[in-house]
């Protein structure tokens, strides 16, 4: 990419009145570092391909196929630059929503082949299409996964550890070793246990959890500046950086969607 051609970035629609998040990815070749979101995400790949790690394993979804990502899973990404149009389409859909709806999401993340619904996404441009398509995705989803093999999960210890982590991130820790010694292990076992099950490092998941804070932050009334100083970031520059390499837009633009 040229030095001067602008950062790629997605754009970001926020359909507030009924919680939910829309994003259209279509800049090939951008990527994603290690993050994970509060809701579910729930989307599809329209056109193109890409590559991600999710909860540490590989994923090529391509064009018609569903993805779904349970909350809290770590992932990272890029839309592959091919030559031909990328177009991935995501939701992000808080549980309440789903229990509005009379929906269960699916047991695990994963990806469902389904062509037509996937390439139906492309148009979803009023909110009662929206809300049809993610109740026929989610069903889809739903089944695809049930049928599934799916490998070994975590040992009880692991999943210990990891309920331990997310416990002390929401309780505001923003120490490595300070996440270790709350979930009784060192360091280097934190290490382990997190690249295994998140493909992530703990100094990664802490950055990301201070995103989420920012996020909030932005959300209720609080300047960019004073956001990126709260969160721990050098400055405005800074945090916005990050923010787009987590999320695929910048604060700027969460901002704008939400109003």
């Amino acid at each position: 990419m040229p030095e001067h051609a602008p950062p790629a970035r997605s754009t970001v629609r926020r359909l507030q009145l009924v919680d939910l998040e829309q994003v259209r990815h279509t800049q090939a070749g951008q990527e994603w570092v290690p993050h994970w979101h509060e809701d579910w995400s729930f989307g599809a790949v329209v056109q193109g391909r890409c590559r991600c790690s999710v909860g540490g394993q590989r994923w090529q979804p391509r064009a018609g196929d569903l993805i779904a990502i349970a909350p809290g899973t770590v992932h990272t990404g890029v839309l592959e630059a091919t030559g031909a149009p990328v177009l991935v389409v995501m939701f992000y859909v808080p549980g309440r929503w789903l229990r509005r709806a009379g929906l269960v999401p699916p047991a695990a993340s994963g990806l469902v082949p389904a062509p037509e619904l996937a390439a139906r996404a492309a148009a979803l441009d009023t909110l009662d299409a929206v809300q049809a398509w993610l109740h026929a995705a989610v069903a889809e989803l739903g089944a695809g996964l049930a049928a599934a093999e799916t490998g070994p999960g975590p040992t009880a210890a692991e999943h210990q550890v990891l309920a331990g982590l997310r416990a002390a991130v929401t309780a505001g820790e923003t120490r490595v070793a300070a996440l270790a010694q709350r979930c009784g292990i060192g360091r280097r076992r934190l290490h382990q246990v997190l690249v295994r099950w998140t493909g992530t490092s703990p100094s990664d998941y802490l950055r990301q959890a201070r995103l989420h804070q920012a996020r909030q932050r932005l959300d209720a009334g609080e300047s960019l500046a004073e956001v990126a100083a709260a969160c721990g970031f050098a400055d405005q520059a800074h945090f916005t950086r990050w923010f787009r390499r987590a999320f695929g837009y910048t604060p700027g633009d969460w901002l704008q969607a939400g109003r």
